[in-house]
Parts: C-alpha cells; sequence; structure tokens
C-alpha cells in the first residue's frame, strides 16, 4: 500500500485513515482490515509513535492512530464512531448485525475489548508500567498511568480472555467459528487484532519496528498462563481469512 504525507491525508477527499507506524496498534489494525473487507477504497497515512505528530494534532485534535475523515465531515478517533461510520458507507456487508440481541453482543464485545478500561486500555496500562520508584514514561503521561489502575489491568484482561474462550467453545458446539452468530462480525476483527497485545504474531506476519518487539513479547505469566488456545485459533482463522497477512503498518 502506498502511504500517504500527512498535507495529502488532511487535503484530500474521501475517505481516508491515519494508523501508528511500524505498530501493531490493534484499533487501527483492525480498522483497516474493516474498511478493506467492506471494499471500501482510502488513503493512508502514519503517525509516528512517541512523536509530536502536529499537522495530525491540529487538524483531528489527537496526538493517537487511529484516526478517520469521510469527506468535509469533522475527524473521529474513537473506536465506536469509526465502527458506525464504516456501517454508513459500507452497510451491504455489516458487521454489526441487524438481529437486535446479536447486535448488543458485538456492542459489547466490542467495547470491552476496545473501549476505556478495556481489553487493549489495561494490556496498555500493563506496558508502560515502570519499574517500582520511576516515574512513569512519556508514554505512560500521554495516557495518564495511575499504579490504582494499572494494578488491576492483568485481572481485567484475565477475565475478559476466560469469557471470550468460553463464548468461542459455546459457539463451535453450534458450528460457528464466530464469536457471534454465523458470519464475521466487528468484534472478530477486534479481538483478531488486539491479541497481538497476549501473543504477537510472528514476524513474517507482523512486521513491527523490532525495537518494539520485545514489549510485545514480554507478556506477564499470570496472563500466558490464562490464554485458551482457543483464542489464539480464532485469532489466526480469522487473521487468514479476513486480514491482508503481512499485516501493512
Amino acid at each position: 500500500m502506498k502511504y500517504a504525507s500527512m498535507d495529502e491525508v488532511i487535503e484530500s477527499d474521501g475517505l481516508r485513515l491515519v494508523i501508528v507506524k511500524d505498530m501493531p496498534s490493534a484499533w487501527g489494525v483492525a480498522v483497516k482490515a474493516m474498511l478493506e473487507h467492506k471494499g471500501l477504497d482510502f488513503l493512508m497515512g502514519h503517525q509516528i509513535a512517541m512523536s509530536e505528530n502536529p499537522k495530525l494534532l491540529a487538524w483531528s485534535g489527537t496526538n493517537s492512530g487511529p484516526v478517520v475523515a469521510w469527506n468535509d465531515e469533522a475527524p473521529i478517533n474513537r473506536w465506536n464512531d469509526i465502527l458506525c461510520l464504516m456501517e454508513r458507507l459500507a452497510p451491504e456487508k455489516p458487521l454489526i448485525p441487524e438481529n437486535v440481541k446479536e447486535q448488543i453482543e458485538v456492542i459489547g464485545i466490542s467495547n470491552a475489548i476496545c473501549g476505556e478500561l478495556g481489553f487493549g486500555w489495561n494490556r496498555r496500562l500493563d506496558m508502560m508500567r515502570p519499574p517500582e520508584g520511576e516515574e512513569p514514561s512519556d508514554f505512560g503521561k500521554k495516557y495518564s498511568y495511575r499504579d490504582t489502575e494499572a494494578a488491576l489491568a492483568n485481572g481485567r484482561v484475565i477475565a475478559l480472555m476466560v469469557e471470550l474462550s468460553s463464548r468461542l467453545k459455546d459457539q463451535a458446539s453450534k458450528g460457528s467459528q464466530f464469536l457471534v452468530g454465523t458470519s464475521v462480525t466487528a468484534a472478530d476483527f477486534y479481538w483478531a487484532a488486539f491479541s497481538n497485545f497476549v501473543v504477537i504474531q510472528p514476524a513474517e506476519d507482523c512486521p513491527i519496528n523490532p525495537q518494539a518487539r520485545p514489549m510485545f513479547e514480554n507478556t506477564p505469566a499470570e496472563i500466558v498462563n490464562a490464554i485458551d488456545p482457543i483464542l489464539i485459533k480464532h485469532r489466526d482463522e480469522i487473521m487468514s481469512s479476513y486480514y491482508k497477512l503481512p499485516l501493512e503498518l
């Protein structure tokens, strides 16, 4: 994929996506895959991790990826706003089911993975945990790191993984490989991307900045011990069927 400059992203019409460069930032990785699944054309640019990104900040109001913009509408960066925009632009390939019960399940699972105090939020808290007695890094300060929340992070991650694995086993008993219903939904795309926060894909599938890979490989033992193999089996199936591999970061 050809990456556009930030000036091109800002000044262009149509659909634009900004993701974090060379990092498996799951929010953006999932969005890109869902846009491609829906067959939407988009221009893609980069946010540079741990840099000021002044043009992105001035345009979108945030210095974090992903950011999505459609024509002259205001840029958006929250996972649910982006998902709703994608559904509006390509309703013929829905990732939120029409069935209300399943719709509630997909939105609930997606929020538990992507939202504040969710899976990604808590894994990020653990990753930026400073050595004892030291101040949070700039990365930690950016996301308002607090020891009280970090102390709860791993337990919350494990609780969600237990629930997701139980759901996948129940779905498998009904003949479905998906988290909800009988077809792929946003929940499947999100888990596939966010699973890299506990078991990162090999370099040939996820070619991240080599200097960052040890951070993603350093998953606490208590989380590693709680990972049911069905979670990674699901990730690998969704990645091979619905993502473009290797990931373009």
